[in-house]
């Protein structure tokens, strides 16, 4: 049994990772964290994110916030947190403080930040990663093997549509495409891919990706109709961390090693 802490449980990824993990008999919710000040703070998680019932985990305001058995963090093995950057960054700081692992789904990190992540995998298990999603993960290999390829035929352009609501463009799955292809090349990189976002509506989440050759297009595509497929993935990483905590195994995950 996982236990986890999960951050924003009313947001649109978190309220979803707080139902699937209540959900899988592997993974015990003890609590999660709140904006302060909100007027959820003290009540349950089941109801705060939508489930419709008490899960028995109550929302407090800081990950340190004291329980009727400590702190809220040293009853967890595994934080996860997909909100914002600045709250991302005092839980990494917190994960390393209390030796817990985690999941980060936050996106828009600048490079100075994401060297605090490499340096944290030095003594926790974490993953930072924009998707968690089983196709996707499956998705980046294929582009992968594309890229090498028909480097040199084709040109390779990223379409990604996202709701209204989102803040960073491109979109951070798009970010990680596209390593992934320049990965793949020999001789071109990520400055030879092309980007193209759009922000409409409430659409959760699409990317296009298209090789465009002579007389002929090949395209690799993913849309998500629900963002519940990455709640499902994301508990399927909490479990893979917390074994990697339980072991004593600290470093930089992927999906990749989810998936096997």
């Amino acid at each position: 049994m996982v236990k986890v802490v999960i951050t924003a449980p009313r947001g649109a990824m978190d309220s979803l990772i707080v139902q699937e993990a209540f959900k899988n008999d592997n993974i015990e919710v003890v609590g999660c964290v709140g904006t302060p000040g909100a007027d959820y703070i003290g009540k349950d998680a089941g109801q705060v994110c939508g489930l419709g019932q008490d899960i028995g985990a109550l929302v407090y305001d800081d990950l340190e916030a004291k329980t009727g058995k400590g702190t809220l963090i040293d009853l967890c093995d595994v934080v996860v947190d997909y909100s914002r950057i600045e709250v991302s960054m005092d839980v990494l700081d917190k994960c390393v403080a209390h030796g817990k692992a985690y999941l980060c789904g936050t996106t828009g990190f600048s490079e100075e930040q994401l060297e605090a992540f490499a340096k944290a995998s030095d003594s926790i298990a974490l993953m930072q990663t924009a998707n968690t999603s089983y196709v996707v993960t499956v998705m980046k290999k294929l582009l992968r093997e594309a890229a090498e390829l028909l480097e040199g035929k084709a040109g390779m352009e990223i379409i990604e549509l996202h709701s209204d609501t989102k803040l960073d463009a491109p979109s951070g799955t798009a970010i990680e495409m596209a390593e992934e292809m320049a990965a793949g090349m020999k001789e071109g990189g990520y400055e030879d891919i092309t980007f193209h976002s759009v922000r409409a509506g409430n659409t959760p989440s699409s990317h296009h990706v298209l090789f465009g050759c002579q007389g002929e297009m090949f395209q690799i595509t993913h849309d998500a109709y629900d963002w519940r497929c990455y709640a499902i993935g994301a508990c399927d990483a909490i479990l893979y961390l917390g074994a990697r905590k339980e072991a004593g195994e600290p470093g930089s995950y992927t999906m990749f090693d989810v998936i096997g």
